[in-house]
């Protein structure tokens, strides 16, 4: 009884640790796919930094490592050499943008954007939930309430605008009640 005990003990522990060896070695090739574009990415920006679509790229990555600041300043390029007719492509460089400087907490740039965005494109309900997400943040519930009601609109299922939407109902409901 208890060969068969440590045999599956064995067995369990070689599984477990197998599993996050590969796991591991998995993580290892992705980070060097990344690392390999980042390079490719600002070797092409050195040799010409007017391509907009490199500099949104290399951003992108960024923005998924978490270096917001190198972001920001790689969208913010981006944007000066976008084609100004790509109103879908623009508007999502904006709203990337916005997103962006939420992350670094930088609500007055992030609604600029998002406001930009949604000018380009009045039903982009990605741009519209994130600049609801910035009233919420703000406190500014009423005008949070507002877009997401708009968002419904657009996308009539759209469970985040549906969830925000009664969340800000009943931070209304408290304020006007006085129970703040």
């Amino acid at each position: 009884m208890r060969s068969f005990f440590s045999l599956l003990y064995s067995f369990i522990l070689f599984i477990s640790l197998a599993s996050i060896f590969l796991y591991l070695i998995g993580q290892i090739i992705i980070t060097q796919k990344v690392e390999k574009q980042i390079i490719l990415l600002e070797g092409k920006l050195q040799t010409n930094p007017k391509i907009s679509d490199n500099n949104y790229k290399l951003g992108q990555i960024y923005l998924r490592k978490n270096f917001y600041e190198k972001a920001v300043n790689l969208f913010r390029d981006a944007l000066k050499y976008w084609n100004k007719n790509d109103k879908i492509g623009l508007g999502s460089l904006y709203n990337t943008l916005g997103f962006t400087y939420f992350r670094l907490k930088q609500y007055d740039y992030a609604k600029y954007y998002y406001l930009q965005a949604i000018k380009l494109l009045p039903d982009y309900t990605l741009a519209l939930t994130n600049l609801g997400l910035i009233y919420e943040t703000q406190k500014m519930y009423l005008a949070a309430y507002d877009i997401y009601k708009k968002v419904l609109i657009y996308d009539t299922q759209n469970k985040i605008a549906l969830n925000r939407l009664k969340l800000m109902k009943g931070k209304l409901n408290l304020i006007r009640d006085g129970r703040t």
